[in-house]
């Protein structure tokens, strides 16, 4: 453990429920209470008390037949965030360098959660104007090119389901406050293929963003070119922008394994 952290910081039972889901391997995918017991080291009451619980949470299954337990799906899915993101990084900072030179404009990447959006990369530009972001940033997606780049081509339902959970609040004067507003930017994005801000976050800073698909055709992240609004809406360069936009995210999404549909 780091010399540094204060032990009494350290959560125990969060240290018992971490060694008892450490228990499962890909040997051992399915375990017995007296087992999980044995293999951490903890006695058989405390064990039960924390897959009993963990079980009501839905992060472990229990064989009605055999009384052993396994992880669930749930559980796994916890680290896909992290990996996606790992990946989508990898795969996008070629384009994010190149865009950088090529459009000598900010180049943001981000992946969602929840209702906000998380940067994972980005680059700046000496001399121009832009929103100061580092990795790790959280920034709300309903007002944000990013955000709403990747919102827009979730399905319906998951659509639906994250526009109910946004508070609308009106961060400049141009901040779209209407779910109904809202959903109709979206399908505007879904049928162009690219999102705008256009002052929604801080007023007079914009910015283009493009979603980036996986495999699977799902939306996983995506990027952006961002500055002063009037230059990267309104500005001569503004179509190619979104054609280097798009060209980029398209090819980082085929790094991602996604083959775009032939109509």
């Amino acid at each position: 453990m780091d010399g540094n952290v204060n032990d009494n910081y350290i959560v125990s039972s969060l240290v018992r429920g971490f060694k008892i889901l450490s228990t499962f391997t890909v040997n051992r995918p399915a375990l017995k209470v007296t087992e999980i017991a044995d293999i951490s080291g903890l006695d058989q009451a405390t064990v039960f008390r924390f897959v009993y619980t963990m079980e009501k949470l839905g992060y472990l299954v229990r064989d009605e037949e055999t009384k052993r337990y396994r992880q669930s799906i749930r559980l796994r899915t916890l680290s896909l965030p992290a990996m996606h993101g790992i990946v989508v990084r990898d795969a996008a900072i070629p384009a994010i360098e190149y865009l950088t030179k090529k459009v000598n404009e900010a180049i943001k990447l981000a992946v969602l959660e929840g209702v906000d959006i998380i940067i994972l990369g980005f680059t700046e530009v000496i001399g121009k104007l832009d929103h100061h972001t580092h990795i790790g940033t959280r920034l709300p997606a309903y007002c944000t090119a990013l955000g709403k780049a990747i919102i827009a081509f979730q399905p319906a339902d998951v659509m639906d389901a994250l526009v109910s959970k946004i508070e609308f609040l009106p961060r400049t004067g141009r901040t779209i406050t209407s779910p109904e507003l809202f959903k109709e930017e979206l399908v505007n994005i879904r049928q162009r293929g690219y999102a705008t801000e256009d002052g929604e976050l801080i007023a007079g800073l914009g910015a283009l963003a493009a979603p980036i698909f996986d495999q699977n055709r799902d939306v996983v992240a995506s990027i952006s070119i961002s500055g002063i609004a009037s230059q990267i809406l309104h500005g001569e360069g503004t179509d190619t922008y979104v054609s280097e936009l798009l060209v980029n995210s398209e090819m980082i999404s085929s790094k991602m394994g996604y083959v775009k549909s032939i109509a």
